[in-house]
């Protein structure tokens, strides 16, 4: 719904219909969020042409209008900080001429602008209960509305060293008002601040590269714009001097429109490459082969800061038909409640080795452009020898070349992903349900414009032949 109304909106600005798009998620998303992105856009009748993340796309927004860039032996590095409503990320990219790379990426899933909206709440909350007496929190609507008001005293003490509080007719008829001083303020929100500095650290430490070595700091997210915030930030980059040159609300967006301008025929923007890396390592996981006592049982495949898109290839030696699940290697990492399994592969049947040994089976794996990983065949090898006639001084000699045959093998996958016949069915419902919506407002529309025509025609009725005239001449 969420993503239909978004198309809604652009098809009426751009009077066409929009198809294609790029989706900016947060880079901390799993395969499972990831899949479930794509599923939703197919349902909404859109065609994604990538997801991207947002701190690359922040990256983008910034570099690619650049043409002071250096060449790749000596990169500009760049460290963006992001805190936004409900999320902050940091995230350090090398720029040369024509590309990004991401060398890391850090991530606190829950800690932004709405942790602080929460902390002023609860003071105000105890504040009110002890004042007035009433417990604001038992109230879902007085709750909001105090939510409203802290929230707006937060942008003001951003600009003023005290703020008021007034919230007319907040719970039984009671007009609560207050005020804070920034140093209350900053000490209630101290929790939150304390937070700030570990990913900084994090993705300076995973970059490899020191502080000095770092040209520039960006700043993005409206949290961003509380000094305090912007003090501890620049207090864990030992006091480096903090840039604001991108629109703080609307980089992540502008980078996800270059990245979309990429792939369509309509636009013309200058190359520039961007290489992504992968948040999380995945490993995948089989039961020991019989025929195999000294196999392993797991191998990590795409290690954490593996670069996107990858394609890996993996042997496996195998008689028989076999499974494997592909998983997250390290569970802790994940966001709450997610599951670390990412999918299953299957090898139906596995054809015999003509020598009576194991079978050599190839494994294609791959991590796309969404940094979803996926099994993409598999294959066992076979080489022949052929004898090629080449000239030397005139005179035709044989060459023996090898020719490697590839011979598929049957395999089944089962991803998080929706069926694409159930897909199908759900965005079939959701374009009726669209239809039936659609009919519903432009109904109403005609039925409000036909009751009103009505009304001024009995009201000219209702005057003089005189008046009437005049009034239609007006």
């Amino acid at each position: 719904m969420y993503l239909g109304k978004l198309r809604d909106i652009t098809s009426n600005e751009l009077k066409t219909t929009v198809t294609d798009l790029v989706i900016a998620v947060p880079g901390w998303f799993t395969d499972i969020q990831r899949r479930a992105m794509l599923n939703a856009a197919q349902i909404a009748g859109l065609n994604t042409l990538r997801l991207i993340n947002d701190t690359t796309s922040v990256a983008l927004s910034w570099g690619i209008t650049k043409t002071d860039l250096p060449d790749p032996e000596n990169p500009r590095h760049v460290m963006f900080v992001d805190v936004g409503h409900s999320s902050m990320s940091v995230s350090v990219v090398a720029f040369s001429k024509g590309q990004l790379n991401v060398k890391a990426a850090a991530y606190d899933h829950h800690l932004g602008g709405r942790d602080i909206d929460y902390a002023l709440l609860q003071h105000f909350a105890a504040e009110f209960n002890s004042k007035y007496h009433i417990d604001v929190l038992s109230n879902p609507k007085a709750t909001f509305r105090l939510a409203v008001g802290c929230e707006k005293l937060k942008k003001v003490l951003s600009a003023n060293h005290e703020a008021p509080l007034n919230v007319e007719s907040l719970m039984n008829d009671v007009d609560a008002s207050s005020k804070l001083n920034r140093e209350t303020y900053e000490e209630l929100i101290s929790g939150v601040l304390d937070r700030i500095a570990l990913p900084v650290q994090q993705a300076l430490a995973e970059s490899g590269l020191t502080i000095e070595a770092i040209d520039s700091v960006e700043l993005v997210g409206g949290t961003t714009r509380i000094p305090a915030v912007r003090n501890r930030i620049q207090a864990a980059l030992g006091g480096k001097f903090l840039s604001t040159t991108l629109n703080q609300d609307e980089a992540v967006a502008r980078g996800a429109t270059f990245a979309c301008a990429f792939q369509s025929p309509t636009f013309r923007v200058r190359e520039f490459h961007v290489h992504d890396i992968a948040q999380y390592p995945i490993k995948v996981c089989w039961e020991r082969s019989a025929s195999d006592p000294d196999d392993d049982t797991e191998l990590v495949v795409f290690p954490r800061g593996n670069g996107i898109p990858s394609t890996k290839i993996l042997t496996f030696y195998r008689k028989e038909p076999f499974e494997l699940d592909s998983v997250y290697a390290d569970p802790a990492s994940l966001p709450g409640g997610v599951e670390p399994w990412i999918a299953r592969f299957t090898a139906t049947a596995v054809p015999p080795d003509p020598s009576g040994d194991l079978t050599c089976v190839k494994l294609k794996t791959r991590m796309n452009l969404h940094g979803i990983m996926s099994f993409e065949s598999a294959y066992t090898e076979e080489v022949e020898e052929r004898e090629e006639a080449m000239e030397v001084d005139g005179e035709a000699v044989p060459k023996k070349k090898k020719v490697v045959k590839k011979h598929e093998i049957p395999f089944s996958v089962r991803t998080s992903s929706l069926d694409p016949a159930v897909v199908e069915k759900l965005k079939e419902q959701e374009a009726e349900m669209f239809a039936v919506d659609k009919y519903v407002m432009d109904t109403e529309v005609g039925y409000l414009f036909a009751a009103t025509s009505r009304c001024l025609l009995m009201s000219m009725i209702a005057l003089g032949p005189q008046e009437r005239a005049r009034r239609i001449c007006l």
